[in-house]
């Protein structure tokens, strides 16, 4: 049974079918709500679930991650196709992931779950590579003004460590960003896939940046506090209730940037 917009939440659904055991989810949407869907929705949908089987189906590469690669529809009792509504300009404290659970999936993600994104790796020596994004491809309004840009790599450079624009051009983009003129290293003339991205904020030592797939993926392998985000339209509290260090983009705190830089050298 396909179903593209129904009334009902999916645990409605769920619970007057419970001849439903294979349930297809249809999510195609950019890399940072794969990950936020994944690390979040997907979870707690089997906590609440456990005797049904989830299938998650993506596309744009991220399936080598996030889902199945071209699952066959027939072979599943019920396919639904995710909205993941946009929460980051409500009022009130929901996050995206936390309206998707209560508008779509019927169920509640607790403020306290433990933490999926990222996970510690014992032994390793501090990068001094410190990977900054600057720019969305989705949203002008998400895009770092050039000062704080210039503010924030130029202070990375101060410490002796090492900025690098983690900004790769990729077909997905739906507006024309690129990285500043005066930034002397980048990855934008690089090839884009979503593994390099990962092997990439792999090799980093922090990171900071504008709300982009790019800072999902950073939060996925980083300590939240090696990150800092730069605020344009919302706050961080509107991604992720992890605690993160953050800046406005009109009017940057120097000594939150000196902190962050702070916690990179401790390694």
């Amino acid at each position: 049974m396909k179903l593209k917009y129904v009334n009902n939440t999916l645990a409605d659904i769920l619970h007057d079918h419970p001849e439903y055991r294979r349930i297809l989810l249809k999510f195609y949407h950019g890399l940072g709500d794969a990950i936020d869907f994944y690390a979040n929705c997907l979870p707690r949908l089997k906590m609440e679930f456990p005797d049904r089987d989830f299938v998650v189906e993506t596309q744009l590469g991220q399936e080598i991650y996030f889902g199945s690669v071209n699952p066959v529809e027939s072979d599943f009792d019920l396919s639904i196709f995710i909205m993941f509504p946009c929460a980051e300009w409500d009022e009130g404290p929901e996050t995206k992931a936390e309206k998707c659970a209560r508008v779509e999936l019927g169920i509640r993600i607790p403020e306290d779950t433990p933490n999926r994104y990222w996970e510690i790796t014992r032994g390793r020596e501090p990068s001094p590579l410190v990977g900054v994004h600057f720019v969305s491809t989705s949203n002008d309004g998400l895009c770092c003004p050039e000062s704080t840009a210039r503010l924030i790599w130029e202070k990375i450079e101060k410490r002796g460590l090492i900025p690098l624009d983690t900004h790769f051009r990729h077909k997905g983009a739906t507006i024309a960003r690129d990285v500043f003129a005066w930034e002397n290293r980048t990855v934008r003339d690089v090839p884009a896939t979503v593994g390099k991205l990962f092997g990439l904020m792999w090799s980093l030592g922090g990171f900071a940046g504008v709300a982009s797939g790019n800072f999902w993926t950073a939060l996925c392998v980083l300590d939240p506090r090696k990150m800092l985000y730069i605020e344009t339209e919302f706050p961080v509290r509107k991604l992720t209730h992890i605690p993160i260090k953050s800046i406005k983009a009109d009017d940057p705190d120097e000594a939150v940037i000196e902190d962050w830089l702070n916690e990179i050298e401790k390694g």
